[in-house]
């Protein structure tokens, strides 16, 4: 069963190629969902949120789960939300969330990724999102 959206461009910003099978990568990208990072900026100490769904019914998405990936082969379809707060003494400062679309296609014993952004303005590339799903995978 594949997992796609109507709503992934025709064009994309990035892709990756990762030397694992289709399944295994699906399951590592569980681990992206829900992921939190802690770095410091020029504006301060930043909390950054990661948020991951899969595609339904060709137009939705629903959050990623085991039981969402289940039967899920040759291709799907995410949606990749990057979400940064500014922590400050004064109070959190939420900027507004990158959101990407993201392809998986079964390679045989590679995965093929693709990588496009859905907003302007593009505060976070594509290529930083593509950078969060490769560590995830190695």
């Amino acid at each position: 069963m594949r997992r796609v959206s109507y709503q992934f461009p025709k064009i994309f910003d990035c892709s990756i190629s990762v030397p694992l099978p289709f399944t295994m990568c699906l399951e590592k990208m569980t681990a992206l969902s829900m992921r939190q990072d802690n770095f410091r900026t020029e504006k301060g100490a930043v909390k950054r949120e990661i948020t991951l769904q899969i595609a339904y019914n060709r137009l939705d998405f629903e959050p990623i789960s085991r039981q969402s990936l289940a039967g899920v082969s040759d291709e799907a379809d995410f949606l990749m939300s990057i979400s940064d707060t500014v922590l400050k003494s004064d109070g959190h400062r939420p900027e507004p969330a990158q959101k990407f679309m993201v392809k998986a296609l079964d390679r045989g014993n590679a995965t093929e990724i693709f990588v496009a952004h859905t907003a302007n303005p593009q505060v976070i590339s594509s290529q930083t999102a593509a950078e969060y799903i490769y560590q995830v995978m190695t």
